[in-house]
């Protein structure tokens, strides 16, 4: 049953490990109608995304899939650069690796198949029939979003808000001292969307690492939950989770994408600030960077905010949503 209430939703993404748990909760969620999963290059290539995608689609079985359609295979102008080392070969924790008792594989070859229509049609599409009821939650690099852009501007401008996952304000890149691997990817894209005059609430790495999920708590809901679904999420982020602990000391993850769906659901879950905010797509150093102008004396008249940048989360009330909806 669909809720008449719901809020129609797109999810662009680039099909990795926490993107697949941000999926789970838009799919469980009542309050949204996920309409369309537009997926591109980022974490791994469109193709596998893609498949990841109909994967976490065919382990949740939702009354209703959203179309899933593919779209951009690399940046606007840079050459592709992926996070296969952190999300695993297959961008979902290498699930090929998971048997069952009797030798078969836990996750078979899928029988589905992606849509034949291009994501950027679809989004574009999207904005023309819903408009400012629409929410866009972006979870890779902006690339499909500033495609859109291109092709038609006016169009897409109608959409009430895009959610993106990227970019930090004040606190450091984690690609690079200076950006957050999204923005890193394509910053110019990045800025096409910046620039776009669309509402855009910003999620980036100031309250993405205040929302950590430590490995013993997935173990634990598995085991009070047994379910498909908590089965693969604990499959899903074994290496992803392993990369933290090696590289961070903290055996668990962040939960960047899905905070990203906690705030298109519940805005309140954050607190923002309005800012005018540049992404650097020059910088030999800086390249993906974030800039927002953050002082006293801000000329807001020639440069008026364009984002929305959440500075706080309340981390308890968010992973009470999260659980609920996975």
């Amino acid at each position: 049953m669909v809720n008449s209430q719901a809020r129609p939703m797109i999810i662009d993404t680039d099909g990795g490990v926490d993107d697949a748990l941000a999926i789970i909760m838009a799919l469980n969620c009542e309050q949204i109608e996920l309409k369309s999963v537009t997926v591109l290059a980022g974490n791994i290539d469109v193709h596998q995304a893609a498949n990841n995608v109909l994967r976490v689609i065919d382990i949740v079985q939702p009354n209703q899939r959203p179309l899933v359609a593919k779209g951009c295979e690399k940046p606007l102008v840079r050459p592709p650069f992926n996070a296969a080392g952190i999300h695993g070969s297959d961008g979902l924790g290498e699930l090929h690796q998971f048997k069952n008792a009797d030798g078969s594989p836990c996750y078979p070859q899928l029988t589905i198949e992606p849509s034949s229509e291009d994501a950027i049609d679809v989004l574009v599409k999207a904005a023309q029939e819903y408009g400012s009821d629409l929410t866009i939650v972006a979870l890779g690099p902006l690339t499909n979003i500033a495609t859109a852009l291109q092709r038609d501007r006016t169009t897409l401008q109608k959409v009430g808000r895009i959610v993106i996952m990227g970019g930090a304000v004040k606190v450091p890149g984690n690609i690079s001292a200076a950006a957050e691997f999204n923005f890193f990817v394509d910053p110019d894209a990045a800025q096409m969307v910046m620039e776009s005059g669309i509402p855009l609430t910003l999620v980036g790495l100031d309250v993405a690492m205040k929302a950590p999920l430590p490995r013993k708590d997935v173990e634990n809901y598995a085991q009070k939950h047994p379910s498909a679904v908590a089965q693969f999420i604990g499959d899903c982020t074994g290496i992803y989770m392993a990369f933290y602990r090696d590289n961070e000391g903290f055996h668990g993850c962040y939960l960047h994408d899905p905070l990203a769906v906690g705030v298109a659901i519940d805005p309140s879950l954050v607190s923002t600030e309005s800012v005018y905010m540049v992404v650097e797509t020059e910088g030999k150093f800086t390249s993906g960077m974030s800039l927002a102008d953050l002082r006293d004396r801000r000329d807001e008249a020639t440069y008026p905010p364009n984002v929305e940048a959440c500075l706080d989360v309340d981390t308890d009330r968010f992973l009470k949503l999260f659980y609920e909806l996975i």
